[in-house]
């Protein structure tokens, strides 16, 4: 019973921790300010209309590039489809903030790719049709290249759990692949798709460095200029506040279509998908349609970003760089083991004590991951501000809160890898320790800790890839003169150092690499 007491309590305390930050913002709606007035009349409208805009662009976009790809190299064999199951996965390596700094850099008025087709026709800018990749229209194209994988990963899961039946049955009716695509299997994996793009859209929404660098007015933006120009802590959180409000009707509306569209092949007619080999043209063509976004998605700006990387890392990798390695390794190390230990208690509390208490403490902690990064910021912020006055100390401005915004951000994928850990340990493994009267803490080092060691392992390597890349939330709350890899590359390119920023992005980019192949390798042994 004290085990008990004291495990839920603990998840209790650091439940109501990781909430107050969101709490407070909630309040702050309810805060006078001198700036609300102003804001609805100039800008709250551009705010958002934009951010509209780009949730219905990323959706159109990602669901046609997740879905078709994820249907190609599920019911399809064909030269490089093996490979493809870890391609098209790739571009989650690459930040959509980094990803949009290349994309500028080759394809803006002065872009090394512009220049070279312009000299290529021997014609000037103004002789020739010229899309603007610095506009909310390119911010779209480029997040939805980075973001494309929610749905294609989501789509395969999902289509791989379908039985063949379904397909067999088609053919039997006479319906080509074609019609078979269109009337069968986009109907059956709707549920999938609108996962995948609802999880693509609240990225999208909640971007900040991508907005930024393309002068796009979004909620995010707003908030940044708000805090930073007006100097309103208050107004911010008003914004931050709306931007919540629509990140939590798209979590409402995934699981209220989630909840009320299923449609599963019984288990007893379940047959696995037999793979239909493509050669010739079909072949081709297959292998056309998974490398464009493949090409455009990872190879193409890594290839560049590889590139302007061997030509400058030699006047930026000196003492100071090593030292804000150093900062971002050490700060994605120590926030990456406290976070680790935290969903570990957390979880283990719900399959120690199960019960709606228990279950419904993980389901407040996972929530501050559907929050965007710049109001989680600001909710730190506030709260740390309420106890530097009530304590006369000052720990708003200092690495500690990093961590905690963190802790409160990234928390939810840890929990999620505990888990799926935990959903494969069966209940009677804990049921026969206790008939053979083990106590809880025996339980625990030799049944339950080396059977949820992976897990612990794929939560700390994911959350440190995370916590690696992040980018608004650590420029909001890092101390005075406290870079990392994030904001060194942020702050390059707002001095237009666009080749030289890519040398902290190589590094950014090669650690999410790795998380990327963890994830794909999980999926294949899955």
């Amino acid at each position: 019973m004290k085990i008990f007491n004291k495990l839920t309590i603990s998840s209790i305390f650091f439940t109501l921790l990781i909430s107050v930050p969101g709490l407070i913002l909630i309040t702050n709606v309810f805060t006078p300010s001198k700036n609300w007035e102003h804001l609805v009349d100039t800008v709250l409208f551009d705010y958002i209309f934009n951010s509209l805009y780009i949730m219905v662009g990323v959706a159109f976009f990602t669901s046609i590039l997740g879905f078709t790809t994820a249907y190609i190299t599920t019911f399809f064999q064909f030269k490089g489809s093996k490979f493809f199951h870890y391609g098209l996965i790739l571009p989650f390596a690459i930040p959509t903030y980094i990803m949009s700094y290349i994309y500028g850099g080759m394809f803006d008025i002065t872009g090394s790719v512009t220049t070279f087709i312009l000299n290529l026709l021997g014609k000037s800018l103004n002789e020739v049709y010229f899309f603007d990749i610095m506009s909310i229209e390119g911010a779209i194209i480029v997040m939805s290249l980075v973001l494309y994988p929610y749905v294609y990963l989501i789509s395969k899961t999902y289509l791989k759990s379908e039985s063949s039946s379904i397909i067999d049955a088609s053919k039997t009716m006479g319906l080509s692949n074609f019609q078979i695509f269109y009337k069968v299997v986009i109907p059956i994996s709707r549920p999938a798709i609108v996962a995948g793009v609802i999880l693509a859209v609240m990225e999208a929404v909640a971007d900040f460095g991508v907005m930024d660098y393309y002068g796009v007015s979004t909620f995010v933006t707003g908030i940044f200029r708000t805090w930073l120009g007006m100097g309103s802590v208050e107004d911010a959180s008003k914004l931050a506040s709306m931007l919540m409000l629509f990140i939590f009707m798209l979590i409402f509306l995934e699981r209220f279509q989630r909840k009320n569209k299923r449609y599963k092949s019984s288990g007893k007619d379940f047959k696995p998908i037999i793979k239909e080999k493509l050669t010739g043209t079909k072949g081709f063509l297959a292998f056309v349609m998974c490398f464009i976004p493949f090409f455009f998605g990872f190879l193409l700006p890594f290839s560049q970003m590889t590139y302007w990387f061997f030509i400058s890392y030699k006047e930026i990798i000196d003492d100071d760089f090593l030292v804000i390695l150093l900062q971002t390794l050490s700060l994605g190390i120590f926030s990456s083991i406290f976070i680790t230990i935290l969903a570990f208690v957390i979880t283990y509390n719900v399959r120690l004590h199960k019960g709606k208490v228990a279950e419904n403490l993980v389901q407040i902690s996972k929530l501050g991951y559907s929050i965007p990064g710049a109001v989680v910021a600001v909710g730190v912020l506030s709260f740390f501000s309420i106890i530097d006055n009530s304590f006369d100390i000052l720990i708003s401005g200092s690495v500690l809160a990093i961590i905690f915004g963190y802790i409160v951000r990234f928390i939810a994928v840890s929990i999620n890898n505990y888990e799926s850990g935990f959903s494969k340990i069966p209940q009677t493994y804990d049921d026969a320790c206790k008939t053979m009267q083990i106590g809880t803490f025996q339980t625990f080092f030799r049944m339950i800790l080396p059977l949820v060691k992976g897990s612990m392992m794929a939560s700390f390597i994911i959350v440190f890839i995370e916590t690696m890349k992040e980018l608004p939330l650590t420029m909001i709350l890092r101390p005075f003169n406290f870079d990392t890899l994030p904001v060194l590359s942020h702050e390059l390119v707002t001095q237009a150092q666009i080749i030289e920023s890519s040398v902290p992005a190589m590094f950014i980019v090669l650690f999410g690499i790795i998380s990327v192949l963890i994830l794909a390798k999980k999926m294949v042994k899955d």
